[in-house]
């Protein structure tokens, strides 16, 4: 093992999960309310645990093929970023009620749904660990301790 891919991964990694989005909002609102916690965490961690092993052989294997798809996806990834980014921006102004978007969900069928929900239907989850982590793990040696790093 390379501990100088795994230290990379684990900053790469590190620095992505700093940027609280909608699935570490829910998994720190599930914590405060002490609700499903366990199931939460685990569900979380084993779904971006496997985003990130796809992701880094799905590169891996675009890389063989082709490697100028990456660059094209990257590319076209920041494009929809942007245009997201304004669109949310855009829509800011718009917002009324911001409890109601934070609201708990306590059942625990509702919570598994929400989860699926807030980490599969969310595309930021497929920029960052297929796509970015994927492509970053290609200028690596080890790309086996860049993976578990970023986990």
């Amino acid at each position: 093992m390379y501990i100088y891919d795994f230290i990379q991964g684990l900053i790469i990694g590190g620095t992505l999960i700093i940027a609280i989005g909608p699935q570490n909002l829910f998994v720190i609102q599930q914590g405060l309310k002490k609700s499903y916690v366990f199931t939460v965490t685990l569900f979380c961690s084993l779904s971006d645990s496997l985003l990130i092993i796809i992701g880094i052989y799905l590169s891996n294997y675009i890389v063989q093929i082709n490697p100028s798809i990456i660059e094209i996806i990257k590319v076209l990834g920041g494009i929809w970023l942007i245009f997201y980014g304004l669109n949310k921006v855009r829509k800011l102004n718009k917002i009324k009620d911001i409890n109601k978007e934070l609201k708990i969900i306590n059942e625990y069928g509702k919570v598994l749904i929400t989860l699926l929900l807030i980490t599969y239907a969310n595309p930021h989850v497929y920029l960052d660990t297929i796509i970015l982590l994927g492509s970053l793990s290609t200028n690596f040696n080890d790309q086996f301790s860049f993976g578990i790093g970023a986990i």
